[in-house]
């Protein structure tokens, strides 16, 4: 999958693939030319691929990869193509310099970053002649170290065992890339920033002996002896060290030649040369680290800085905000508020000397402000650093904290620090970035706090006063998207005019449609990408069963079901489960009327026994379709439940794996429901049993917080998320109350209910937001057959505390009004941000179909939280009577 930043360019207002990025001024020669008589070129993803016509790839073998900085790529991939095209070698390689930098900029993924080109020699043979004679005449070159290869000498030539054709097997519940073992078993095709061979892979004599003589070439000692990484990525790390000469605890940060490119094409090592200026500059300071040492350890440079204790301005935020916890009291506002403003004065103070030392921070944001012991704070992370005077534009930062409008001179660090007043109270800031238009739904989070005097009309002025020094958005298309993105004007506080929000966001979710590309028919996460736009979760089918289900008018279904059979049937096999697979795009289409291709569909999801425990992507949920697809066949479903059962009781014949962490879509959790149902099919009471045991794994994960909240603990997170948090567990728990009331299942709704009532959410989705604590509160409420609200006091003032958060009606109301402090406008529809910030979706997971499915839920009293858990169990002749044994 191509790395994250790339999916940013073509589209300033979607998340898209890189194949659509606007880069003809950038596209090197060699991707414009047509290869010679008996080869041919096909596009696709952002990579051109060059292939001999009468050559047959082996599935997997020995690789090779090219690496070469940017001013080189174009000269470098004419010499690749040359030798390739000479020797019968087929090749990729990236199309433009503008991907080029987005595969190795700073937060590319660091396994496989810095590949220009990737070579594909058949044999040993064909092998030895690339790195011998193309290695040769790229000599001189260089280009950052690809990690997860065997760099062939000093050249730019990189090498390692893996897959030649896309096959995919599962790793856990997740498919990703295979190898074929000796034995016929795909297994993972590792792409870790290490070298890596399979132990069973044949290593050609001299691949061995490269790799000998790296393990031998000697890495002069350093007196520091590392103990934690504290953050990696592409251009390097940060770890906290010994310093082995007097014990003292300091901090390396790290920095590789070449890779961690900003938006400009510079690296890491400059940006690091960049960042000891300044600290020179401002030694003395005790709001900066001290500078203590600068070297070059193996090819990678360092910088040693003092060791601050302490925690980030950012964690503080996540641990100390009130408003993540449901009524919140007067006096808790208060303590925040004055905790706050103290910090961010503070900030204010220390950028204040550093400008006296003629130098702009350049890149402030809630992660570079760390915070003592004793409250006084520290800047951190000085590389786009630069002097007030300097003509220097720094191209990195956090997009709450910065903006293209702002790029030069201390308006950069005040511009920053007016997003730090608003969003220590209202951390939303990026969604500015998408609409300025939200500002003022910002403000209005802010102000539920005591705030000082003047503090929002400051913000203000110091936005205008930043925006004014700088200049108009360079780029043409940023400025277009601005124009359509404006503040949605959602029904806040008004529930007589929630009616039309249905088809409002039908609407707007079916204006995105694109059936004439392949890839993907409607915008949204990353995600649907490797699975070609068809899945629940992220792609067509969680989309299509969000417009149908909301009963708004549809005209487009048919062509749009007729999009996504397609899809489907281009899904790879390991892609099998219930929100990344064949199995919930059969349940979709069968709810459409479309019984026979999902019957095909389903039909694949037999073969599925080799996944992990998940609803999301495992066996609960191809469990669960296969109840509800084929009840007149039950023995396949049963048999998955066995299995689970089996596992839960610790037989270890056949165990699935333990789920890498807790929650509805990842964990136990699933599974109970998957449980629940089986004994619904077939009254078994030893289903109901397991189901149980299923949920008391997850409940080992959740902790009880002094305000009586369930949430589960993430290290010192806690998560009331659908997905993997809280929510998500009293989903299976009420499942199970349905069929016999037990004292610790009625806590653990009542628990999770009081945790529901949270304000502040930091993203609107169903799986990971506000959209899924909205949809667990109407489940909580219960559904009124009538049709009718159920009863209780007065609904809350808007944007003011809820009252008694365990009532689950009072929570609905609160998340429905909440939802205007994510919702935009586009083109004059509502619409909503996914997991990044950065851009809207209309996904079912992250985007507009999932808030549409909790608001009709929670309008319409459906009882439903994610699709298919609400599906009416359906009657199987005899199933009880065949039902599996299972320990209970």
């Amino acid at each position: 999958m191509p790395t994250p930043g790339a999916f940013l360019l073509a589209d300033p207002i979607f998340v898209d693939s890189p194949a659509y990025t606007a880069d003809a001024g950038t596209r090197f020669p060699l991707a414009d030319r047509t290869p010679p008589p008996g080869w041919r070129a096909v596009e696709q993803g952002g990579w051109v691929m060059w292939h001999p016509q009468d050559a047959e790839l082996p599935r997997q073998g020995w690789k090779v990869h090219v690496s070469v900085g940017l001013d080189d790529a174009a000269q470098v991939l004419e010499l690749v193509g040359d030798h390739c095209v000479r020797h019968g070698v087929a090749f990729k390689f990236l199309r433009s310099r503008r991907l080029a930098l987005a595969h190795n900029e700073k937060y590319a993924h660091r396994g496989g970053s810095g590949k220009l080109a990737a070579l594909y020699p058949v044999d040993e043979a064909a092998l030895r002649v690339v790195l011998d004679e193309l290695g040769d005449r790229l000599t001189g070159h260089r280009g950052p170290y690809v990690l997860s290869d065997l760099r062939w000498h000093d050249g730019p030539l990189y090498l390692r065992y893996g897959g030649f054709a896309e096959r995919w097997c599962v790793d856990g519940d997740e498919p990703v890339p295979a190898v074929e073992r000796p034995d016929g078993v795909l297994v993972p095709d590792e792409r870790e920033p290490v070298f890596h061979v399979p132990d069973w892979a044949p290593v050609p004599d001299f691949v061995a002996e490269r790799m000998r003589a790296v393990a031998e070439e000697a890495v002069a000692e350093q007196p520091y002896r590392i103990e934690e990484a504290l953050h990696h990525s592409n251009g390097g790390g940060v770890y906290r060290a010994t310093d082995l000469r007097d014990g003292r605890a300091v901090v390396l940060r790290e920095a590789r030649p070449l890779a961690g490119l900003d938006g400009a094409g510079t690296d890491a090592v400059t940006r690091l040369r960049r960042e000891r200026d300044a600290l020179t500059r401002l030694a003395g300071l005790d709001c900066v680290p001290r500078l203590l040492d600068h070297f070059t350890w193996w090819e990678h440079e360092f910088l040693v800085e003092e060791f601050v204790e302490g925690e980030t301005l950012q964690h503080h935020l996540a641990m100390r905000h009130p408003l993540i916890h449901p009524d919140p009291s007067p006096d808790d506002l208060h303590t925040y508020t004055t905790w706050a403003v103290d910090v961010v004065e503070r900030v204010a103070r220390a950028l204040e000397r550093v400008h006296g030392r003629g130098v702009v921070f350049g890149d402030l944001h809630t992660a570079n402000v760390m915070i003592r012991p004793d409250g006084r704070v520290v800047l951190v992370d000085f590389e786009q650093a630069y002097g007030v005077d300097e003509d220097y534009t720094p191209t990195l930062g956090d997009p709450g904290f910065a903006t293209p409008r702002v790029r030069r001179g201390v308006a950069v660090d005040r511009y920053a620090l007016a997003c730090l007043r608003l969003g220590v109270f209202a951390p939303l800031t990026p969604i500015l970035a998408l609409s300025a238009g939200k500002l003022d739904h910002l403000v209005e989070i802010a102000e539920r706090f005591p705030l000082p005097t003047g503090w929002i009309r400051r913000v203000r002025a110091d936005l205008r006063a930043a925006l004014a020094a700088g200049d108009d958005d360079p780029d043409p298309d940023r400025s277009a998207a601005a124009r359509r993105l404006t503040a949605f004007p959602w029904p806040v506080g008004r529930p007589e005019a929630r009616g039309p929000l249905l088809e409002a966001l039908a609407e707007g979710i079916r204006a995105t449609a694109t059936p004439h590309r392949e890839d993907r028919l409607f915008p949204g996460d990353p995600g649907q990408f490797p699975h070609g736009g068809a899945t629940v979760a992220h792609g067509a089918a969680g989309v299509i069963w969000a417009l149908t289900r909301a009963g708004t008018p549809y005209p487009e279904r048919e062509e749009h079901l007729d999009w996504l059979v397609r899809a489907a049937r281009r899904l790879p096999d390991a892609y099998l489960g219930l929100y990344d697979g064949t199995a919930g795009v059969a349940v979709v289409l069968d709810a459409a009327g479309r019984r026979e291709q999902a019957r095909e569909l389903i039909e694949r999801c037999r073969t599925g026994d080799r996944h992990g425990v998940s609803l999301h992507s495992g066996l609960a949920g191809i469990g669960l379709a296969l109840a509800h697809l084929t009840p007149d066949r039950p023995d396949d479903a049963l048999a998955i439940g066995e299995r689970l059962a089996r596992t839960l009781a610790g037989d270890a014949a056949r165990p699935v794996a333990e789920p890498r962490r807790p929650g509805l879509l990842r964990g136990w959790s699933g599974p109970a429901v998957f449980l629940t149902r089986l004994y619904e099919l077939t009254g078994e009471e030893s289903w109901l049993r397991a189901a149980r045991a299923a949920l008391h794994r997850d409940l080992a994960h959740c902790v009880t917080d002094a305000r009586g909240n369930l949430q589960v603990a993430d290290g010192p997170r806690m998560l009331v998320y659908l997905d993997e948090g809280s929510a998500g567990v009293a989903v299976a728990a009420q499942a199970l109350l349905r069929h016999g009331e037990h004292p610790w299942l009625r806590e653990v709704v009542s628990r999770v209910g009081r945790a529901l009532a949270a304000e502040f959410v930091i993203m609107p989705g169903l799986f990971h937001g506000r959209a899924g604590l909205l949809a667990t509160a109407a489940l909580l409420v219960g559904h009124d057959p009538a049709g009718g609200r159920p009863s209780g006091p007065a609904l809350p003032t808007p944007y003011r505390p809820v009252g008694a958060a365990s009532d689950p009606g009072r929570c609905v109301d609160l998340h429905l009004d909440r939802l205007a402090w994510h919702a935009v406008a586009l083109d004059g529809r509502p619409a909503f941000p996914g997991d990044t910030m950065l851009r809207l979706s209309t996904d079912l997971a992250s985007g507009s179909a999932g808030v549409l499915l909790a608001v009709h839920a929670a309008l319409r009293h459906t009882g439903a939280t994610l699709p298919f858990l609400d599906l009416p169990a359906p009657t199987a002749p005899a199933v009880a009577t065949a039902a599996l044994r299972v320990a209970g």
